[in-house]
């Protein structure tokens, strides 16, 4: 995108704008503190803060563009702003005038756990066919994803864009802004539901994305799931089912984990076969590797090719292996926690040699689910680790279940940092300390700890 392109953009729409130099933009920011020079700021206003406070800071930091509520204080005749009745609007509507003008095949990919990675795995098996262009860390949001178009360029062929949501009605503004053609929902769990308020309404939302695409679209959609299965018969576009089911047009056979190697499976599709393996660590990612066959298949790859290459894909995966002081292998899976995540990096411990060591935070935004599904954790954690320990009150109820699970070694922790403390004293060479939580809970704080660096 340009300056240019978006001082006409905003214009056409009556907004006021001070147009400086012509000059490009490549990215875009909503945080002053983290801008590029290239990226287009937009300042969004939060529930703590107001985006419309820092846009001569962002100005400052190299940004050849503003789009915001309230004109900077400072003389910026060298770049471009754009002052609007509403930034997320704006946005929204900027994004949608440049992602049609560059006349791109939109792949939109939503799900309560995978999405990142089938993402990553998506775009980097699309680009070894087609000028792939994909959203940017967690660029998933009604602010997000404007932000992550603002790096499509009129050479992308297509762009694979991650679809969030923690409001009603947010996925269906995701697609009214990409218009996606090809649409895949990789599984439908507990998360948000303080917010949507019941399992009912996240089914609906991350439906949407099936729901909202064109006749001549895609949806590829996990028919394993019981909430996704039944919509495969209501929708008017083709449906690439995936799954290990009989229902599923693209199956697979059984999943090989490997353990931190990767895993493999064999899968098909209407009379033709492959073989797949994975080099990111853990069985339950096999999901997304479907979901990225899938998406290839609809945008015309054939099976053998769409499995060679998502077998080669190199991505930076969620969970990292560090390792510490003494020899034990940290693995770094911190990002974010759901239920189906938990259960999934659990698994992969239990397949993994020495001492297991599972270091849980708590699972955020359960609502009434998260007494259950914290206790189904510690059960779960009961079969795959040696010694659990956790912090936190909801994990209270984990360390009971582990223990009436029969894993005489749960230890609870008020704080994570007593937690951190004690797991740290029981590693030794040779063990694996699994270290997981929602993203709130900032468990990544605690790794200097475990690798002995504090």
């Amino acid at each position: 995108m340009t300056t240019a392109f978006l001082a006409e953009s905003m214009r056409a729409r009556g907004y006021r704008v001070v147009e400086g130099p012509a000059t490009s933009i490549s990215g875009g920011a909503a945080d002053s503190r983290l801008t590029q020079p290239g990226d287009l700021f937009a300042a969004f206003r939060g529930e703590r803060l107001d985006g419309n406070d820092f846009v001569d800071e962002a100005l400052e930091r190299g940004a050849p563009a503003a789009v915001c509520e309230r004109a900077p204080e400072g003389n910026w005749r060298d770049r471009t702003v754009a002052v609007v009745g509403d930034t997320r609007t704006a946005m929204a509507e900027l994004a949608r005038d440049w992602l049609r003008t560059c006349d791109v095949r939109v792949a939109g990919i939503t799900g309560t756990v995978g999405k990142t990675t089938a993402k990553e795995l998506t775009a980097a098996a699309l680009g070894a066919r087609f000028a792939t262009h994909h959203s940017p860390g967690n660029l998933n949001s009604r602010e997000g994803l404007p932000l992550a178009l603002m790096s499509l360029r009129r050479d992308h062929e297509v762009s694979v864009l991650e679809m969030a949501m923690d409001s009603e009605g947010e996925i269906a503004e995701l697609c009214a802004i990409a218009e996606p053609s090809v649409g895949a929902v990789l599984n439908i769990g507990a998360t948000h539901l303080e917010k949507l308020g019941s399992m009912e309404a996240i089914e609906r939302e991350k439906l949407s994305l099936a729901r909202s695409l064109p006749r001549n679209g895609t949806a590829v959609v996990n028919v394993d799931d019981e909430r996704i299965a039944p919509v495969v018969d209501e929708l008017q576009c083709e449906a690439i089912g995936f799954g290990a089911s009989e229902a599923a047009r693209l199956r697979r056979g059984d999943v090989r984990n490997l353990g931190l190697e990767g895993s493999e499976f064999h899968v098909s599709y209407e009379g033709d076969e492959a073989d797949v393996r994975l080099h990111v660590p853990g069985a339950h990612l096999a999901q997304g590797a479907l979901a990225a066959i899938g998406i290839q298949l609809a945008l015309g790859v054939e099976l053998a090719e769409a499995a060679k290459v998502v077998s080669v894909a190199e991505i930076d995966g969620r969970l990292q292996v560090r390792r510490s002081a003494g020899g034990a292998r940290i693995l770094d899976d911190t990002y974010n926690a759901s239920p189906a995540s938990v259960a999934g990096a659990l698994e992969l411990l239990r397949g993994l040699g020495g001492r297991r060591v599972a270091l849980l935070g708590e699972m955020a935004e359960l609502g009434d689910r998260s007494e259950p599904e914290h206790r189904r954790i510690g059960a779960i954690a009961a079969r795959c680790c040696d010694v659990l320990v956790a912090a936190g009150e909801p994990c209270r109820l984990t360390v009971e279940a582990a223990r009436a699970n029969g894993l005489a070694e749960s230890h609870w922790f008020e704080t994570k940092d007593e937690a951190a403390a004690f797991a740290a004293g029981l590693l030794n060479e040779g063990d694996h300390v699994l270290v997981k939580a929602s993203r709130g809970q900032a468990f990544e704080e605690l790794l200097p700890v475990l690798e002995g660096q504090a």
